[in-house]
Protein backbone atom coordinates (compact mmCIF):
# COMPACT_ATOMS: atom_id res chain seq x y z
CA UNK A 1 0.00 0.00 0.00
CA UNK A 2 2.90 2.34 0.80
CA UNK A 3 4.37 1.74 -2.68
CA UNK A 4 1.02 2.49 -4.32
CA UNK A 5 0.73 5.76 -2.37
CA UNK A 6 4.26 6.74 -3.38
CA UNK A 7 3.43 5.96 -6.98
CA UNK A 8 0.22 7.89 -6.88
CA UNK A 9 2.02 10.86 -5.39
CA UNK A 10 4.47 10.73 -8.24
CA UNK A 11 1.61 10.53 -10.72
CA UNK A 12 0.07 13.58 -9.20
CA UNK A 13 3.38 15.36 -9.40
CA UNK A 14 3.76 14.40 -13.04
CA UNK A 15 0.36 15.76 -13.81
CA UNK A 16 1.15 18.95 -12.02
CA UNK A 17 4.31 19.11 -14.08
CA UNK A 18 2.33 18.88 -17.30
CA UNK A 19 -0.10 21.59 -16.52
CA UNK A 20 2.02 24.69 -17.18
CA UNK A 21 3.43 23.22 -20.38
CA UNK A 22 0.01 22.18 -21.58
CA UNK A 23 -1.52 25.56 -20.86
CA UNK A 24 1.10 27.10 -23.14
CA UNK A 25 0.60 24.42 -25.77
CA UNK A 26 -3.16 24.85 -25.76
CA UNK A 27 -2.84 27.89 -28.01
CA UNK A 28 -1.43 25.55 -30.68
CA UNK A 29 -3.57 23.08 -32.65
CA UNK A 30 -3.99 19.77 -30.86
CA UNK A 31 -2.00 16.82 -32.14
CA UNK A 32 -4.25 14.51 -34.08
CA UNK A 33 -1.92 11.56 -34.38
CA UNK A 34 1.34 10.16 -33.14
CA UNK A 35 3.03 11.66 -36.19
CA UNK A 36 2.39 15.06 -34.59
CA UNK A 37 4.35 14.04 -31.48
CA UNK A 38 5.96 16.93 -29.71
CA UNK A 39 9.15 15.85 -27.97
CA UNK A 40 9.28 18.94 -25.88
CA UNK A 41 12.05 18.05 -23.47
CA UNK A 42 10.73 20.93 -21.39
CA UNK A 43 12.19 21.11 -17.91
CA UNK A 44 9.70 22.57 -15.46
CA UNK A 45 12.11 22.95 -12.57
CA UNK A 46 9.35 21.80 -10.20
CA UNK A 47 8.05 18.50 -8.89
CA UNK A 48 5.33 16.53 -10.59
CA UNK A 49 2.93 17.69 -7.89
CA UNK A 50 3.57 21.40 -8.34
CA UNK A 51 3.24 21.22 -12.10
CA UNK A 52 -0.04 19.28 -12.52
CA UNK A 53 -2.55 21.92 -11.43
CA UNK A 54 -1.69 24.25 -14.30
CA UNK A 55 -2.67 22.17 -17.35
CA UNK A 56 -6.01 23.05 -18.91
CA UNK A 57 -5.98 19.73 -20.77
CA UNK A 58 -5.56 17.58 -17.65
CA UNK A 59 -8.31 18.91 -15.37
CA UNK A 60 -10.08 15.53 -15.25
CA UNK A 61 -6.87 13.82 -14.18
CA UNK A 62 -6.33 16.50 -11.55
CA UNK A 63 -9.90 15.97 -10.28
CA UNK A 64 -9.23 12.23 -9.96
CA UNK A 65 -5.97 12.88 -8.13
CA UNK A 66 -7.74 15.15 -5.67
CA UNK A 67 -10.51 12.59 -5.10
CA UNK A 68 -7.91 9.89 -4.43
CA UNK A 69 -6.57 11.97 -1.54
CA UNK A 70 -3.07 11.82 -2.97
CA UNK A 71 -2.65 15.25 -4.54
CA UNK A 72 -0.76 16.76 -1.63
CA UNK A 73 1.65 13.81 -1.68
CA UNK A 74 2.90 14.37 -5.24
CA UNK A 75 6.08 16.00 -4.13
CA UNK A 76 8.17 12.84 -3.61
CA UNK A 77 11.80 12.53 -4.64
CA UNK A 78 11.73 9.09 -6.27
CA UNK A 79 11.53 9.42 -10.08
CA UNK A 80 8.53 8.15 -12.05
CA UNK A 81 7.31 8.19 -15.62
CA UNK A 82 3.67 9.16 -16.02
CA UNK A 83 1.42 8.58 -19.03
CA UNK A 84 -1.12 11.34 -18.47
CA UNK A 85 -4.43 11.05 -20.36
CA UNK A 86 -6.01 14.24 -21.68
CA UNK A 87 -9.53 15.41 -20.83
CA UNK A 88 -10.58 14.16 -24.28
CA UNK A 89 -9.23 10.69 -23.42
CA UNK A 90 -11.33 10.58 -20.26
CA UNK A 91 -14.42 11.69 -22.20
CA UNK A 92 -14.20 8.44 -24.20
CA UNK A 93 -14.76 6.28 -21.12
CA UNK A 94 -18.23 4.79 -20.59
CA UNK A 95 -20.63 7.39 -19.13
CA UNK A 96 -20.75 5.86 -15.63
CA UNK A 97 -17.02 5.17 -15.25
CA UNK A 98 -15.81 8.55 -13.95
CA UNK A 99 -18.73 9.20 -11.57
CA UNK A 100 -18.22 5.73 -10.10
CA UNK A 101 -14.47 6.31 -9.64
CA UNK A 102 -15.22 9.54 -7.78
CA UNK A 103 -17.41 7.82 -5.17
CA UNK A 104 -15.79 7.60 -1.70
CA UNK A 105 -16.47 3.85 -1.76
CA UNK A 106 -14.31 3.55 -4.90
CA UNK A 107 -11.19 5.20 -3.48
CA UNK A 108 -8.98 2.07 -3.64
CA UNK A 109 -10.15 1.36 -7.18
CA UNK A 110 -9.35 4.96 -8.12
CA UNK A 111 -5.85 4.67 -6.65
CA UNK A 112 -5.23 1.52 -8.72
CA UNK A 113 -6.71 3.20 -11.80
CA UNK A 114 -4.24 6.10 -11.45
CA UNK A 115 -1.28 3.85 -10.61
CA UNK A 116 -1.82 2.01 -13.89
CA UNK A 117 -0.50 5.14 -15.67
CA UNK A 118 2.76 5.29 -13.69
CA UNK A 119 6.06 3.46 -14.21
CA UNK A 120 8.93 3.58 -11.76
CA UNK A 121 11.99 5.45 -13.03
CA UNK A 122 12.65 8.42 -15.30
CA UNK A 123 12.20 7.20 -18.89
CA UNK A 124 12.83 9.63 -21.73
CA UNK A 125 12.02 8.99 -25.40
CA UNK A 126 15.60 8.06 -26.21
CA UNK A 127 15.33 5.21 -23.67
CA UNK A 128 12.08 3.81 -25.09
CA UNK A 129 12.41 1.04 -27.68
CA UNK A 130 9.92 -0.62 -30.02
CA UNK A 131 8.45 -3.70 -28.33
CA UNK A 132 9.76 -2.72 -24.90
CA UNK A 133 7.65 -3.80 -21.93
CA UNK A 134 7.17 -1.54 -18.93
CA UNK A 135 5.82 -2.70 -15.59
CA UNK A 136 3.52 -0.11 -14.07
CA UNK A 137 2.90 0.43 -10.39
CA UNK A 138 0.07 -2.10 -10.34
CA UNK A 139 2.49 -4.78 -11.59
CA UNK A 140 0.88 -5.03 -15.02
CA UNK A 141 2.61 -4.67 -18.38
CA UNK A 142 2.46 -1.77 -20.82
CA UNK A 143 4.00 -2.27 -24.27
CA UNK A 144 5.86 0.51 -26.07
CA UNK A 145 5.70 0.77 -29.85
CA UNK A 146 8.11 3.22 -31.41
CA UNK A 147 8.64 3.98 -35.09
CA UNK A 148 10.84 7.01 -35.62
CA UNK A 149 9.27 9.80 -33.58
CA UNK A 150 5.90 8.04 -33.26
CA UNK A 151 5.33 6.43 -29.87
CA UNK A 152 2.32 4.47 -28.68
CA UNK A 153 1.61 2.64 -25.44
CA UNK A 154 -0.53 -0.52 -25.42
CA UNK A 155 -2.34 -1.52 -22.23
CA UNK A 156 -3.51 -4.90 -20.93
CA UNK A 157 -6.85 -4.61 -22.73
CA UNK A 158 -5.20 -3.94 -26.07
CA UNK A 159 -6.01 -0.23 -26.13
CA UNK A 160 -3.32 1.77 -27.92
CA UNK A 161 -2.63 5.29 -26.66
CA UNK A 162 -0.71 7.71 -28.86
CA UNK A 163 1.85 9.91 -27.17
CA UNK A 164 0.92 13.49 -28.04
CA UNK A 165 3.68 15.20 -26.10
CA UNK A 166 6.80 13.58 -24.67
CA UNK A 167 9.68 14.24 -22.31
CA UNK A 168 8.06 16.84 -20.08
CA UNK A 169 10.64 16.76 -17.33
CA UNK A 170 9.91 17.47 -13.68
CA UNK A 171 12.42 17.35 -10.89
CA UNK A 172 11.04 13.93 -9.89
CA UNK A 173 9.94 12.39 -13.18
CA UNK A 174 8.92 12.53 -16.82
CA UNK A 175 5.43 13.03 -18.24
CA UNK A 176 3.97 11.86 -21.53
CA UNK A 177 0.60 13.24 -22.62
CA UNK A 178 -1.49 10.42 -24.13
CA UNK A 179 -4.77 10.40 -26.02
CA UNK A 180 -6.31 7.32 -24.34
CA UNK A 181 -6.91 6.13 -20.80
CA UNK A 182 -4.84 3.04 -20.03
CA UNK A 183 -6.66 0.26 -18.20
CA UNK A 184 -5.80 -3.02 -16.58
CA UNK A 185 -6.94 -6.47 -17.54
CA UNK A 186 -10.05 -7.42 -15.63
CA UNK A 187 -10.44 -11.08 -14.73
CA UNK A 188 -14.14 -11.68 -15.05
CA UNK A 189 -14.17 -15.30 -13.83
CA UNK A 190 -16.34 -18.12 -15.12
CA UNK A 191 -19.83 -17.52 -16.45
CA UNK A 192 -22.41 -19.01 -14.09
CA UNK A 193 -25.68 -20.09 -15.63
Amino acid sequence: MKLIRTIIFSLIGAILLLLPKLATAQAMPAASSATDLKASGVKTGTSLGLSAAKSADHTTLLQLLKASGLLEQAYGKEPYTVFAPTNAAFSELPDRELPELLLPSSKQRLIQFLAYHVVKGRLTTDQLKDGQTLTNLTGQILIVHKQGNDITIKDGRGTVAEVLEADIRATNGVVYTVNRVLQRIVNKGPIVR
